[in-house]
């Protein structure tokens, strides 16, 4: 190539590394066997970023370098002219086709047969776009397969189909990876690949008198996706059950499992509940991606000044501080983030949790069994042995671990766990109905903090009316609802001295909310008006989660 220079060199110019470091690598390189670019060596060690050494290499190759790809821009249907496999392996993709020419994303536009195989594929002039490595794989997992039409795959299944029903060799499979599967099977790991693609946290497959229903679950709504014919709900959750390990014999008892499947280069678990119903059984699957990145406070929207009093919180020697809420307001998450903001090598943290949702860096975590007799309560008898500083406990769901909570507080721990109530106040007085002594729960809990979720209306179709309010008409990014992702809100409530001697005489739980308004305390209602305000989401999504007197 005319003007050809060293990957290096041009890092050194571009001023994304210094000639010291480059020297360094240098040296490395000749050391290294066997011999390595020097490009490896550089990310490897931290040197330079993948974006940046790829934007260093397209110059080098003279083509041009872009950092993202849109996957509305990637026309499904040539791109699935290649196995998935395959397109992993070269690491690149066909973008779209104009006239006499093919657009072609990758990270390797040099690698043997890459230019020879797409020119002879489409039989048109190739012009190449160089994007990092991590582009083109999630550029894969997004767009792969999307152009399969559930609906013909449902009318392709019949009731005979094979269920590839070996359940002794049954295998972690990449639900990406269906196009020569059985009928049924390809439905299935399509109902898992767009469920994770649309991110659902639950799929739910219900028979009723008049058919066949799979709903998702996005962003805490039920949102109906197929009816598939009424006649293939036993093959369909019999594939489910397979992959489960569950029993497709037993139709009359509730069953539980877990399947791990692929989802490209993401491992994602999925616990399995199948119950009887009168119509025939209903089959609810919940998605867990360990891999999935943890929230920390702020990303989940909890407010500066609710922050700064919630970090002081958790940063108290000992004490109960508690997050309230019904299932599925991010009570964990918000347990999560709070321990990731006090994890140090100096502090010993332990969970119980039921079940152990996701790894937590730095803490023992421990999941608890109540089949065998391990619960919460024999739990933190347990732990209270291993010399915890902090102890995390999933839920206070009865009378004997609310005990035991509060005397592993008294005795100098710093407990942190999750309630079912409404609003913060009524948390202190649902532990005294707990049979906890009303003294005891006013000289151990130091904080209540309640939540809910909203759904975050779409920064792309979103839109400001004359009158100042905030809507979404929905679009392509956010599937027609007019929402992506979800926000919390909170009402965090801080035990002072006048709070603290309210539940010790065993106040009212007006008595409890008027003292700790009068002392500052925003309501959850509030707390979404302020989103409100500020486009984040929705008035009517806020009355949905919570009433005006939160």
């Amino acid at each position: 190539m005319k003007n050809w220079r060293k990957i290096g060199q041009i890092l050194v110019s571009r001023g994304e590394i210094t000639p010291e470091v480059l020297t360094e690598a240098l040296e490395s390189q000749t050391k290294s066997l066997p011999w390595r670019l020097i490009g490896e060596i550089l990310s490897e060690n931290a040197f330079v970023d993948e974006s940046a050494l790829y934007a260093a290499l397209a110059e080098q190759w003279g083509l041009e370098f872009a950092a993202v790809l849109d996957p509305g821009d990637i026309d499904s249907g040539i791109l699935e002219m290649f196995p998935l496999e395959h397109l992993r392996k070269i690491q690149s993709l066909p973008v779209h086709q104009a006239d006499d020419k093919l657009f072609v994303a990758s990270a390797g536009p040099f690698k043997a047969g890459v230019i020879e195989e797409m020119t002879r594929k489409f039989r048109k002039n190739i012009s190449f776009v160089v994007m990092p490595p991590s582009v083109i794989s999630n550029a894969l997992n997004e767009t792969y397969g999307r152009g399969r039409d559930s609906q013909e795959i449902i009318e392709t299944i019949s009731v005979e189909d094979d269920i590839d029903g070996n359940l002794e060799n049954f295998e972690p499979e990449d639900v990406l990876e269906s196009a020569n599967k059985a009928p049924v099977v390809r439905f299935v790991n399509t109902l898992i690949f767009q469920s994770l693609r649309e991110r659902a946290s639950d799929i739910h497959l219900e028979l009723a008198p008049d058919g066949f229903r799979i709903r998702y679950r996005i962003d805490g709504v039920l949102v109906n996706r197929f009816s598939p014919p009424r006649k293939l709900h036993a093959s369909v959750t019999s594939r489910i059950k397979i992959m489960a390990g569950l029993d497709i014999a037993e139709r009359r008892l509730p069953q539980d499992g877990k399947i791990r499947v692929k989802f490209g280069d993401r491992e994602v678990d999925i616990r399995v509940s199948s119950v009887p119903c009168a119509h025939g059984e209903r089959v609810v699957m919940r998605l867990l991606d360990r891999k999935s990145e943890l929230l920390s406070l702020e990303q989940m929207g909890m407010e500066s000044d609710i922050l700064v009093s919630f970090d002081r919180l958790i940063r108290r020697p000992n004490g109960i501080l508690l997050v309230t809420g019904p299932t599925g307001s991010g009570k964990t998450t918000t347990l999560y983030g709070a321990i990731m903001r006090i994890i140090s090598p100096d502090v010993n943290i332990i969970t119980l949790e039921d079940p152990v949702e996701y790894e937590l860096k730095g803490a023992s975590q421990i999941p608890v069994k109540p089949r065998i007799g391990f619960t919460f309560a024999a739990g933190l008898r347990s732990i209270l042995r291993q010399d915890p500083d902090v102890i995390l406990v999933g839920e206070i769901r009865d009378d004997e671990t609310a005990s035991m909570a509060i005397q592993a507080s008294l005795t100098g721990h710093l407990v942190f766990s999750t309630l079912h109530t409404n609003d913060s106040a009524s948390a202190a007085v649902r532990l005294t109905d707990m049979n906890v002594e009303p003294y005891l729960v006013s000289s151990t809990l130091i904080g209540v903090l309640a939540q809910r979720l909203v759904r975050k209306l779409c920064v792309s179709c979103r839109s400001q009316s004359s009158d100042g309010l905030w809507s979404a008409g929905g679009c392509n990014v956010c599937s027609k609802t007019g929402f992506k992702g979800r926000s919390g809100i909170y009402e965090l409530m801080n035990i002072d001295e006048h709070i603290s001697a309210l539940i010790a005489r065993a106040a009212s739980l007006d008595e409890i909310r008027a003292q700790a308004r009068k002392a500052g305390m925003r309501s959850l209602y509030e707390d979404g008006i302020e989103k409100v305000a500020r486009g984040l989401t929705s008035k009517s999504e806020v009355e949905r989660v919570c009433w005006q007197g939160n």
